[in-house]
């Protein structure tokens, strides 16, 4: 906050005619000046004395005057928004600020923070603008110094610009080094800036600073030493700035970009952001010179500001009335997008005209990645989803959306299949719009009703590169889950939900609210082959105090025994702190080794979309991960469930086939552990549409509560199996439960669906309407939901919205009649059956 500026009491005038000679020495602008012209400039200064972290200036104040630093240092950062800061510049002792205004007497731009103490002395514009007209070598030094400002803020832009994240922190660790101590090649920084402070001048993040640290201290360029850094080889460091920066832009013809690529290029995956500014053509008709000069100075806000500060970079290509961005992260392109949506809408509140609007578009692939440019498919194709979007929206694709978790990056809308122009195929589309954070926390606060501690379990962060531990933090993480989840005292949310904070920004506190835990275990691992280094944090969510922390190691010859024992380790050591609780625990094999774990989560994420591309390409997937390790009973258990699907979903070519291959794949997960939670709970699912067993699909359920009472699958299944049953009270508990223990899986639709039917058989019809379409937004395909809509809107009387949702259902499974469902069904011989069937007949279901 700015404070106001201490009092100054009374000084002997001649102690400070001296005082003022001499500190007045010091300042660069005055160097050369006689003894008389520094006293007589002494005379007109104000002195003051600033504590560290005090503001000297705010940029919203009143302030005039121009400052010169006789002691100490002086920061001038400007807001870059979400509440970060970008630094300008840092001013020394014998540099002066604030002689903008006092030249133009405008309002200052930016904040100016003393960075320690500091001893100033000021003077009002009208005396700096005397001195500069009597003074002639004063007013040279003055002109030479802001050139050198305007030459080092465009070098900045271009860096911005055109330069590649790591190469500006290479070039600010080259630049404070030039300004420390340096022997020979090399420079000892002391004290080192923060990570904070070198992001903010380079325009990224924290975490990009700390990464690019790690790979240059890795190849012995850089070494941390206590509150010092030690750049090894400076020139080194120098030669690779070199070798990264940008050539001249070659300037080509709208029609060429497509088919060009320039020696050098290369060809990797990005998230392309491109926006559109919407009826631009007819603001200008109508008010050219105002609508030029808005475009113009937000152009320049996005390109300079918003984009670097996401880690993004702008291009010097724009797209007719709009602008194109690329980024290494695709959620930094959707956090980009949010905030310009934001900041333009802020800028049509304040301009007193006509509102400006954008739309925007992101998808992620292979792109040709140029010094200025991007270009290829994947380029054409957001420039093509920009074009779906409405005013102050962002569409994204399915490439984008696989890559956002819905609910903390943001919430997400699927659109369905869309048709692009001038492309041949239709193109899966997600809308996509800042998350309510607030209110992901609904279902989950049934954690914390039955009086048992909660905890979710991030996964680890790694702090290497070697390849081959790619997948040890989450492998961790989901042993680490496992083991918690056998003490009776614990409720372990499920590893899919804790996943989604593995990049997301937010403080112990957001997470125990979204995911309505107690306690937060997070770490990061540290691998110098053959040993891990493994550091464990539980934080206490309601004031996010750091309550145990502890570190292992472990022997990465045997990565699986390593993750269980250490999972072990943790589970042991954090029971005595939360409540002192018994532990009861037994050695969890792990489910799969890295490789087969990675394909198949990938093959859950392709059979959840639906579409019929991306449903065979998760067969696929988990026959690779079961070819990798047989012996893990997760591959198995998706593949049954996968032939399941297929039949409810109503495209299988031969149901019979499909039920005996799901009982197979069932059996062999068992085999593989008959203990397994997730395999009980799917092989419950086969028993149920294959046999119309529901009692012993009741039995394999409880048998995987038993195993693992925080499994959400199995909770969801015993949900929908009460409802097959008729049992709407038992349905709904079940279900909610479910939703509590997973509030934010990436199957969150299919959860949403299921617990929609609960609702339905418990006669809660306006519940079952809200769940469905909730799950409709994230999955349009799934017509087990539209099923369970259309019967809902019947039962409550909405027979319009029931014929239109029946419409919809009939267009994705135009083969579907009673009589098939019926025979389908695995609740047909219930009594809620013939209600349920007949509502849809009421809807128009043929029969």
């Amino acid at each position: 906050m700015a404070t106001a500026r201490p009092q100054r009491k009374p000084r002997d005038k001649p102690a400070l005619r001296m005082s003022a000679v001499l500190g007045l020495q010091k300042v660069e602008l005055f160097k050369g000046l006689d003894a008389a012209s520094l006293r007589e400039i002494g005379l007109q200064c104000k002195w003051t004395r600033c504590k560290r972290n005090e503001y000297v200036i705010r940029r919203d104040g009143t302030d005039r005057d121009v400052y010169f630093v006789i002691a100490g240092m002086v920061r001038v950062t400007a807001p870059a928004g979400g509440g970060r800061n970008i630094i300008l510049r840092d001013v020394p002792a014998g540099d002066l600020f604030g002689e903008h205004s006092a030249i133009d007497g405008r309002s200052g731009f930016a904040d100016v923070l003393a960075v320690r103490e500091s001893l100033f002395a000021s003077m009002p514009p009208e005396a700096f603008r005397a001195i500069l007209a009597n003074h002639p070598s004063v007013r040279e030094r003055l002109l030479r110094r802001l050139t050198g400002s305007i030459r080092e803020l465009a070098d900045r832009v271009l860096d911005l610009g055109a330069r590649r994240v790591q190469s500006r922190v290479w070039a600010e660790l080259v630049r404070v080094a030039r300004a420390s101590v340096v022997a020979g090649t090399s420079a000892r920084i002391d004290p080192a800036p923060t990570h904070n402070e070198i992001a903010s001048r380079v325009g990224t993040s924290r975490e990009e600073v700390t990464r690019e640290f790690s790979r240059l201290a890795r190849q012995g360029l850089l070494e941390r030493q206590g509150r010092a850094l030690l750049l090894h080889d400076v020139p080194a460091l120098e030669r690779l700035i070199d070798d990264s920066r940008p050539e001249a832009p070659v300037v080509t013809a709208p029609e060429e970009w497509p088919h060009l690529a320039t020696p050098g290029a290369q060809r990797l995956r990005r998230a392309v952001l491109v926006a559109h500014a919407l009826d631009s053509a007819g603001m200008m008709e109508r008010d050219e010179q105002r609508t030029l000069e808005r475009w113009r100075a937000f152009f320049a806000h996005a390109t300079a500001e918003v984009i670097p500060t996401h880690a993004g970079r702008s291009l010097s290509r724009t797209l007719g009335d709009g602008f194109l961005a690329e980024f290494t992260d695709a959620v930094q392109a959707v956090r980009c997008a949010f905030e310009l949506h934001e900041d333009l809408a802020r800028s049509n509140a304040l301009a007193g005209a006509p509102p400006l609007g954008l739309r925007i578009g992101i998808h992620v692939a292979e792109v040709i990645v140029e010094t200025f440019n991007v270009l290829g498919d994947g380029v054409q194709v957001a420039a093509r989803l920009a074009e779906l979007a409405n005013p102050g929206e962002t569409i994204g694709s399915a490439a984008l959306r696989d890559q956002v978790t819905s609910g903390v990056d943001a919430s997400v809308e699927d659109l369905g299949e869309q048709r692009l122009r001038n492309r041949e195929r239709a193109v899966r589309a997600f809308r996509l719009w800042p998350p309510a954070h607030p209110a992901a926390a609904g279902p989950s606060t049934a954690l914390r009703a039955h009086g048992r501690p909660s905890v979710a379990v991030i996964p680890f962060q790694l702090r290497t590169d070697d390849a081959r531990f790619a997948f040890i933090g989450d492998g961790l993480a989901d042993e680490t889950i496992a083991a918690l989840s056998r003490v009776a005292d614990f409720v372990v949310t499920s590893r899919l939900s804790s996943m989604a904070f593995r990049r997301a920004p937010l403080g112990v506190r957001a997470i125990g609210e979204m995911l309505g835990v107690q306690y937060v275990l997070s770490g990061s691992v540290q691998t110098e082959h053959p040993r891990a280094l493994f550091v464990a944090e539980l934080a206490d969510t309601r004031d996010g105090r750091i309550v145990w922390s502890e570190r292992f190691e472990g022997d990465l010859v045997d990565v699986f025994a390593m993750q269980g024992e250490l999972a072990r380790k943790v589970a042991q050591s954090m029971a005595p702190v939360v409540r002192s609780i018994e532990l009861r625990r037994a050695r969890i094999t792990s489910f799969e080794d890295l490789d087969a774990y990675g394909m198949t989560l990938r093959g859950v994420e392709l059979m959840h979309r639906l579409s019929r591309e991306d449903f065979l390409a998760a067969r696929q997937a988990f026959e690779t991960a079961i070819a990798r390790n047989p012996v893990s009973p997760a591959p198995h258990a998706w593949l049954a469930k996968w032939h399941v699907i297929r039949v409810a979903l109503g495209i299988s070519d031969n149901a019979a086939q499909d039920f005996a291959a799901a009982t197979a794949c069932a059996e062999r997960a068992l085999a593989c552990d008959a203990d397994d939670a997730l395999a009980l709970a799917v092989d419950a699912l086969v028993e149920a549409w294959s046999r119309h067993d529901l009692d012993a699909a009741e039995k394999r359920l409880a048998q995987a509560l038993a195993a693992n009472p925080s499994e959400p699958l199995a909770w969801l299944h015993s949900g929908i199996t009460h409802a097959w049953r008729g049992r709407g009270v038992e349905a709904v508990q079940c279900a909610d439960q479910a939703l509590s223990l997973s509030p934010l899986d990436p199957m969150m639709y299919y959860f949403n669906s299921l617990a929609g039917m609960a609702n339905l058989i418990a006669e809660r019809y306006e519940r079952a309407i809200e769940l469905s379409n909730r799950s409709l937004r994230e999955n349009r395909l799934h017509t087990p939901t539209l099923r369970t809509l259309a019967a809902a809107f019947v039962l409550s009387g909405r027979h319009d919205d029931a014929r239109e949702t029946m419409s919809r259902l009939r267009e994705l499974e135009p083969g579907l009649t009673a009589g098939v469902l019926r025979q389908r069904y695995p609740g047909r011989d219930s009594p809620q059956a013939g209600r349920f069937i007949g509502a849809l007949v009421e809807a128009g279901l043929p029969l």
